[in-house]
């Protein structure tokens, strides 16, 4: 009878073992990695570039992304970035950055440029011109992965926008 209390309270602590160890690994969060907008250029909306008189306008648009893996820990693996540039209501651009690797507390530059259409440009610049400032939206949306010790997780989703001022 001893030995079956001894086999029995041996069992118990590893149940209790596993069980802390579950519950630790479940209640142990991710922190979403961060994304910055850098730096964001209209060549459009430059007046010191353009005239009145000039008829061919720039429709490209120039941005710098910034994504900051602020995980000691865990490193991410994105998918598809999908950014979508929109004036007013409507969608003026798309682009997107392909997959890449970032690793623990590191951070990914992207500096890129995306040709627009449908922008009316023309109260664009009478905006910029008055004094005010155009503002554009910028949408991302990914699927990172994170990286645990020797496995990945489940893509989880990540929606971000944000509103850009351009004077």
């Amino acid at each position: 009878m001893d030995e079956f209390s001894k086999i029995i309270c041996e069992c118990l602590c590893l149940m209790v073992s596993i069980v802390l160890i579950i519950l630790a690994g479940l209640t142990y969060t991710i922190k979403r990695p961060h994304c910055y907008i850098q730096e964001f250029y209209v060549p459009a909306l430059d007046l010191s570039l353009n005239s009145t008189t000039t008829a061919v306008i720039n429709p490209c648009l120039f941005f710098e992304l910034a994504f900051e893996n602020i995980m000691a820990d865990h490193s991410v693996r994105y998918g598809d970035v999908n950014l979508t540039f929109s004036y007013g209501r409507s969608a003026v651009a798309k682009y997107v950055v392909p997959t890449f690797y970032q690793g623990k507390l590191k951070r990914a530059d992207r500096r890129e440029v995306v040709e627009s259409s449908g922008v009316p440009w023309e109260a664009a610049v009478k905006v910029v011109s008055n004094g005010s400032a155009a503002v554009f939206r910028v949408d991302l949306v990914a699927r990172p992965r994170f990286r645990f010790w020797f496995w990945y997780s489940k893509r989880k989703g990540m929606r971000i926008g944000a509103d850009v001022e351009v004077d």
